[in-house]
């Protein structure tokens, strides 16, 4: 008889056979299930369960899956069913564009720019997505090559992607390639037919959908820029782009429904589209709403409507703060609103817009405006270092009017000479009182060489070298070159290269005081290290006459040098003597006419040019052809040389002079009493010295 156990054996077997076949199952499901999540989750999000698709995409996303960390990069990009997170938005792409998934590429690219402000890395990408064919990054890479963002601007590659994407049917690459081609038309700097083929572009991506190209092509046609001018088919056009809900478009048209181009005037009509535009965030047409509502025009008025959409404009956009500022400030007296002015100026000029700073701090100076004079002048001062003329102007006030700052005459006159020289009108009348060459009737002369005096005491090196212009010009009474001489020598003390060039020039003639080789170099030195052209040629023809120092020909070659890059006519005659001779430097024929001809352009009847260009005329015709060329093109590539002192060194490093032996003392000079204030040695007659030279 069996025993229970073997009773039972078979139905264990069974059991465990089972058990075996469902953990295989088990198994197998479990393998399927986690194989299939990342299609799984792919498939949900494509049919738009996101919420569904989200954990799934997660879980592939950690596992490895570039479909899925693409997928959901554009989740956390767009912020669907949970909060946006653009930062690991970017790392996702980024992620999956190292495995080569080109959609990632551009998505890497586009946050790149916006979350990281790498234009670099973005260009990067967008050019790796681009070399696999996507028309999306080619447009996006064609636009950065084109504007030079993210690296040195090549426009030529900018536009050979942007029509390479836009030959692929790419409608944003045909608006971008538009819109490149009408800046470089604005430019002067594309081919003829330019702008037909931007508006054909605009033509092609707007009947493609694209309202922005839509749009632009209404521009077109609204100005007859490449087509010809259809103000109807411009608001045709805009119709189309703001039905789409292009908030640009929707503006523009309002503007036309305003004026009655191409539409019948319908003022209704502008408020709707201005309405539409406003509500999606467009600034310009909250603030032409808020017009609308105050003056009642195609609306019932309402001006609680209208400053809360001026409040809305103004806290939207910084350069709509800067409208409403000066709205609010100065304009009409109906309008006028002290705290709106208030707010909306200290917004702007926080964002580096003077004239609002300087609205705001006129406002608080005059007890207009909230604040007090201590803040107000503090933000005109800081308006006028920021270059505002009015702010200049007030601060020139203020110093005269000593309120808020201490009176300084020397300040006020810099500020207004400042704001005078930007242009203004107000400014160049105050100045006019306080110097001689606006108004030189004997009362406002008489108040200038005060005010001079004034400030010039005070310290300021502009106003001393002012009176002694003042003085040695005898325009306020009998020239006075005693008290030139001294102010210009405190200038000159003070480090001003126009004082030291006078004062070394008076020296030189003994005007105001006994004459001095010596001292007239010393201060001509000076004004020459400051970079005076003119100085620098007086100390060259000093040097090489040996007035004031040992005669050195060298050292003159080496300032006539420095001026003549400066495009100083007379230095560029000289140098020219020195290379034509072969003194201290090798004989250069083609450097000797390279500097005759620069010195012979220059205008007037200057013994010395005049003869320049006479020697130029019998140089030529010894040259060869090919030697002349050569000249002809280092005039061409001319161009005149500023104060670069490091630069100077080099250039002066670069000469190649001729050992002592190799030369004689110099040129022939002329009588040390013979041009004493022009200071420059005069080129002898064309073949006066010898029949085989020019000088």
């Amino acid at each position: 008889m069996p025993s229970p156990a073997a009773k039972t054996a078979p139905r264990r077997r069974a059991l465990a056979a089972a058990g075996a076949t469902l953990l295989l199952l088990g198994a197998f499901w479990l393998i399927a299930f986690c194989c299939a999540t990342p299609e799984l989750g792919s498939r949900l999000f494509d049919a738009g369960r996101v919420a569904e698709a989200l954990p799934l995409l997660e879980k592939a996303a950690a596992n490895g899956s570039v479909p899925s960390s693409h997928r959901l990069g554009l989740v956390l990009e767009a912020g669907r069913d949970g909060p946006q997170d653009l930062p690991r938005a970017l790392a996702l792409f980024t992620a999956a564009a190292k495995r080569g998934h080109v959609p990632a590429m551009v998505r890497a690219g586009a946050l790149a720019r916006k979350v990281a402000g790498d234009d670099a890395a973005a260009l990067g990408w967008y050019r790796r997505a681009a070399d696999r064919g996507d028309t999306a990054a080619m447009a996006e890479l064609g636009s950065m090559l084109f504007t030079g963002q993210g690296g040195t601007a090549d426009p030529e590659a900018g536009l050979a992607w942007l029509r390479r994407a836009a030959t692929a049917g790419n409608a944003q690459a045909a608006t971008a390639l538009g819109q490149a081609l009408l800046a470089l038309a604005e430019t002067g700097n594309a081919a003829s037919g330019s702008t037909a083929e931007a508006a054909a572009l605009f033509r092609q991506a707007g009947e493609a959908g694209d309202p922005e190209a839509q749009n632009r092509l209404a521009d077109l046609y609204a100005s007859g820029t490449g087509v010809t001018r259809n103000p109807a088919e411009a608001a045709r056009l805009r119709r189309l782009a703001a039905d789409a809900g292009y908030a640009p478009a929707a503006f523009a048209l309002g503007l036309m429904y305003l004026s009655g181009q191409g539409v019948s005037a319908y003022p209704l009509e502008a408020a709707r589209l201005f309405e539409r535009a406003a509500g999606a965030g467009h600034v310009a047409a909250m603030l032409r709403l808020a017009d609308m509502y105050h003056a009642g025009l195609g609306v019932f008025r309402d001006p609680a409507h209208a400053l809360s959409l001026y409040d809305a404009a103004g806290a939207a956009s910084d350069q709509a703060a800067g409208e409403l500022c000066r709205l609010f400030a100065a304009g009409p007296q109906a309008r006028r609103d002290p705290d709106r002015a208030a707010r909306f100026c200290a917004k702007a000029a926080a964002a580096g817009d003077a004239g609002a700073a300087t609205l705001l701090g006129l406002g608080m100076v005059r007890g207009r405006l909230p604040g007090d004079v201590g803040t107000g002048t503090a933000l005109l001062s800081q308006a006028a270092w920021a270059g505002d003329p009015e702010a200049m102007y007030a601060m020139a006030l203020l110093h005269l009017a000593g309120k808020g700052v201490s009176g300084n005459p020397a300040e006020a006159f810099r500020w207004c000479r400042l704001a005078a020289e930007a242009g203004l009108p107000e400014a160049k009348t105050l100045l006019a009182a306080l110097s001689e060459e606006e108004f030189p009737s004997a009362a406002n002369l008489a108040k200038a060489m005060d005010f001079y005096r004034e400030a010039a005491e005070a310290g300021n090196v502009e106003a001393g070298f002012a009176l002694g212009s003042l003085l040695s010009k005898g325009l306020a009474g009998p020239p006075d070159f005693a008290a030139a001489r001294q102010w210009y020598e405190k200038a000159a003390i003070a480090g001003d290269p126009r004082a030291q060039f006078n004062l070394g020039l008076m020296f030189l003639t003994g005007k105001g005081g006994p004459a001095s080789d010596q001292e007239a170099l010393r201060w001509l030195l000076e004004a020459a290290r400051h970079g005076d052209a003119n100085a620098r040629c007086n100390v060259a023809s000093l040097t090489l006459t040996g007035r004031g120092t040992p005669a050195d020909a060298r050292e003159a070659f080496r300032w006539y040098l420095l001026a003549a890059r400066q495009n100083f006519a007379q230095a560029q005659a000289m140098l020219a003597g020195f290379y034509y001779e072969g003194k201290v430097v090798p004989r250069d024929f083609e450097s000797a006419l390279f500097w005759l001809t620069l010195a012979s352009r220059a205008p007037g009847s200057d013994p010395l040019l005049l003869r320049a260009g006479k020697a130029k005329a019998v140089l030529e015709k010894r040259l060869a052809p090919e030697q002349r060329d050569r000249v002809q093109e280092r005039l061409a590539a001319f161009v005149p040389a500023g104060f670069d002192p490091e630069a100077e060194k080099g250039v002066l490093a670069a000469v190649k002079f001729l050992p002592p032996s190799a030369h004689g003392p110099g040129f022939a000079t002329p009588d040390k009493g013979g041009q004493a204030a022009a200071a420059v040695p005069a080129l002898p007659e064309v073949g006066k010295t010898d029949p085989k030279t020019l000088f």
